[in-house]
């Protein structure tokens, strides 16, 4: 191993030792502990559980918290069972024969039986924990069915194609409503709050019907009627979380770029603040929820690991500076777009230097996610080292609401590839990093952007890193899950659309470069587990750039998948990207510095 490579290595391993708690749940956390490599479940106290092989993706503990229901899988591809966990033995016993995908589980009142979709098999699985009765249920063939808590059994939402999804009480058969596209459902005193794509309602959940019957949409009656207690919609901001918090709704959203805290009583805004900050790092909010009555924040910034926060008061919660690694500082930079329209860009670097810098910038921008900054290791270990890192917001992405999302969408997708070349050209013209020192770095719909603008810009960066990208925009279908790509990167299947897409495809640009072309250095990592993109754009895409004349390497992260991974998986694999992009810009920062002193 070189000296450059070890180095990293060890600073790497040092934010590595950072846990990733989660928010409790029914008095236990699910989540990685400082110095473990996998997630596990935990008290309050601090105190282990369990800490299984494998992956542990959900928890569900039992009303009398003797049991912990959880969605257990043995690889990294999202594929798991169902496993019930003894929470004073610490034991677990699976459920191979109950396949579960992200799916809900029901606890009967007296802990004695639970409900859970098994939507790998379409079934509704009824489970005597006393017994080991199973009793299963088929789904119907073209529909999709959740479990939400509410009511005395609990709230199902049935999705069915244009219908929408339609919400009823499993106890009564009231139905509550139909949404065009519901997120979550949970109670709200005696009523149900609705989360869905335009905003929150507030519903009545009293008397009794057949599913489908009484309600319309919206929580409108048959009559059209609109019988909700209360909306809230604010096309500004991007719904993360929700909790209910004492007399209010607790919103989490992102607005402007960050996370915020909205104060909903009775629908009506009554407060808005961000809800963590620190004099030295941007810090987001990733996470809401209540547990015993108490308020938690989940809080985390590119130097500042991952932590849980009690809200005892509604202000903004105000992270000391001891707590944040005095590795450096994190700076908002607005930058304006050819357009006219202001950019954000958040730039993470050592303290006391100056530019230019070795910078790693990231992208998103796509299916309305925000792109905020957060703590990941290899951002610490990257500026322990000397470089700076930068996590670019660009539209198409959540983090200015739905106008913004809407910019970058669809036959407007090049918007999100030009507003990163906005990005990396403003950094260069402030003088925070050079062309030669600048590598930029996507995962999944990010790598496309990254390539997109490396591969049509070669002057403007050293390289370009791609994970689990699927570069080959005209044959999306061939993913498993790349038929619901298609709308993003507006295809329709039309002759206009394939021609649209095939001037972005970053694979379709690649094939086509002349030999002795100019290209950046490219490293394409795929994952050896990963269930929702094939690794086989990213090979094309280094034989193309090869052919070409250029320098490209493929690197496969052995044991990562889309899902949860141990970080042990994903130690090697940021070390791969954060070596690949020391190695551009060493001989660079010998003339110039791997940050300067002031």
């Amino acid at each position: 191993m070189s000296a450059r490579r070890s180095a990293l290595d060890d600073a790497l391993a040092r934010a590595e030792r950072h846990g990733r708690p989660g928010l409790p749940v029914g008095g236990f956390i699910l989540g990685r502990a400082d110095g473990r490599s996998r997630r596990g479940i935990h008290r309050l106290d601090g105190t282990t559980v369990i800490e299984p092989d494998g992956h542990l993706h959900r928890i569900f503990p039992s009303p009398d918290r003797r049991r912990i229901a959880v969605e257990w899988a043995p690889t990294a591809d999202e594929n798991a069972v169902l496993g019930i966990v003894d929470a004073h033995g610490g034991t677990l016993q699976l459920h191979p024969d109950i396949r579960l995908r992200y799916d809900t589980v029901l606890w009967a009142p007296d802990s004695r039986s639970l409900d859970v979709v098994a939507s790998r098999d379409r079934m509704l699985v009824t489970l005597d924990l006393q017994t080991g009765e199973q009793r299963a249920a088929a789904l119907e063939a073209d529909a999709r069915l959740r479990l939400f808590p509410g009511g005395e059994r609990g709230l199902r939402a049935l999705s069915s194609g244009s219908r929408g999804t339609t919400l009823t009480d499993r106890g009564t058969g009231a139905s509550l409503g139909r949404w065009p596209a519901l997120l979550r459902a949970s109670p709200l005193g005696t009523g149900v709050l609705v989360w869905h794509d335009r905003g929150l309602d507030a519903v009545p959940n009293v008397g009794a019907g057949t599913d489908g019957a009484g309600k319309d949409d919206a929580g409108k009656d048959a009559a059209g009627k609109d019988d909700a207690l209360w909306r809230w919609h604010d096309p500004d901001a991007l719904i993360v979380d929700v909790a209910v918090h004492d007399d209010r709704v607790v919103v989490l959203a992102v607005a402007d770029g960050r996370s915020v805290l909205i104060d909903l009583v009775d629908g009506v805004e009554v407060a808005r603040i961000e809800a963590a900050s620190s004099p030295s790092d941007a810090l987001t909010t990733t996470m809401i929820g209540v547990d015993d009555g108490v308020l938690r924040l989940g809080v985390e910034g590119p130097l500042t690991p991952p932590r849980l926060l009690q809200r005892e008061r509604r202000g903004t919660v105000v992270v000391p500076a001891a707590a944040v690694r005095p590795l450096g500082t994190t700076v908002r930079h607005d930058i304006r777009a050819d357009d006219g329209v202001i950019l954000t860009v958040h730039v993470t670097s050592p303290p006391g230097t100056e530019g230019p810098l070795p910078l790693i910038l990231t992208c998103y921008g796509g299916f309305g996610v925000p792109h905020l900054p957060l703590f990941e290791p290899t951002v610490p270990a990257w500026v322990e080292c000397g470089g700076a890192y930068a996590v670019a917001q660009l539209r198409g992405g959540g983090e200015r609401g739905a106008a913004w999302r809407e910019a970058g969408r669809g036959r407007s997708k090049h918007r999100t590839i030009a507003d990163l070349v906005d990005i990396a050209r403003g950094l260069i013209e402030a003088g925070i990093t050079r062309p030669d020192l600048l590598v930029l770095a996507g995962a999944s719909l990010g790598g496309v952007v990254a390539a997109g603008c490396a591969i049509a810009h070669p002057d403007l960066c050293a390289g370009f890193v791609t994970t689990a990208a699927p570069l080959d925009l005209l044959h999306l279908d061939d993913h498993p899950l790349g038929a619901r790509w298609r709308a993003e990167f507006g295809d329709d299947g039309t002759r206009e659309s394939r021609a649209h897409l095939r001037a972005l495809s970053p694979l379709a640009q690649a094939e086509a470069l002349p030999a002795g072309a100019r290209i950046p250095s490219y490293l394409g990592v795929v994952l050896g587990e990963d269930t929702r993109v094939r690794a086989r754009d990213t090979h094309r895409m280094v034989e193309a750039l090869r052919r070409a004349g250029g320098s490209a390497r493929l690197w496969t992260a052995s044991g990562a998948g889309h899902g949860a991974n141990e970080s042990a998986a994903l130690h090697e694999l940021g070390l791969t990207v954060l070596d690949f992009a020391a190695e551009l810009t060493t001989e660079s920062t010998t003339e110039s510095t791997m940050g300067r002193a002031r």
